[in-house]
């Protein structure tokens, strides 16, 4: 069959000048142009978790937008769903491209902490089966202002459950304050013999 592409003429020019368009140069002044931007462009990537990305787009590309016209650069954000892809930070000042870079880490920092301060979390406290009903008090009347205080949920095992685990779920510094007041009630109450 390919003896037979080779011997139609109309069929060999075509493959020819199909060559000939990809190995074609480029013209002289496309080749200095480009032969400048590559040599002016500095280049700076930042490492980021791909569920960050869209702190640096912002709304709309709003974000993206505002610091590629303050800083005068070009940023290139991965596609969604690429794994360890860096934002690519180019420009053809040094400087401006450093400021930019640091521009995106903090924004990266902040989301991180945002993120960190309002997801919820659970932690897990062992505190003695016989103490549990002296902590939660008659009628939750020593647990109660903890957890309306706090906004947390404090989750204690069944009665038939010999489980020593309490959990606390909330917002990260809520739990710790909730942990270190569960404890302050623990030690309040004298040790038991069993």
């Amino acid at each position: 069959m390919s003896s037979r592409l080779n011997n139609n003429p109309f069929e060999r020019r075509q493959v020819m000048k199909v060559n000939q368009e990809k190995s074609r140069p480029l013209p002289p002044w496309m080749s200095r142009m480009r032969a400048q931007w590559v040599e002016e462009t500095v280049s700076e990537t930042v490492k980021a978790d791909n569920c960050l990305f869209g702190v640096i787009i912002g709304p709309g590309g709003s974000t993206m937008k505002e610091l590629q016209v303050k800083y005068n650069i070009r940023v290139l954000v991965p596609c969604k769903g690429s794994k360890d892809e860096p934002i690519i930070v180019e420009g053809k000042d040094k400087t401006l491209v450093k400021d930019a870079v640091l521009r995106i880490k903090a924004l990266i920092a902040e989301e991180k902490e945002r993120r960190r301060v309002t997801t919820p979390v659970s932690q897990t406290l062992c505190i003695p089966k016989a103490l549990h009903g002296k902590v939660i008090g008659l009628k939750g009347q020593n647990i109660r202002p903890v957890t309306q205080a706090l906004k947390i949920k404090i989750k204690f095992p069944n009665k038939n459950d010999n489980s020593d685990e309490v959990t606390l779920t909330g917002l990260p510094d809520q739990v710790d304050q909730g942990i270190s007041r569960l404890l302050n009630l623990v030690t309040r109450f004298p040790p038991c013999r069993a």
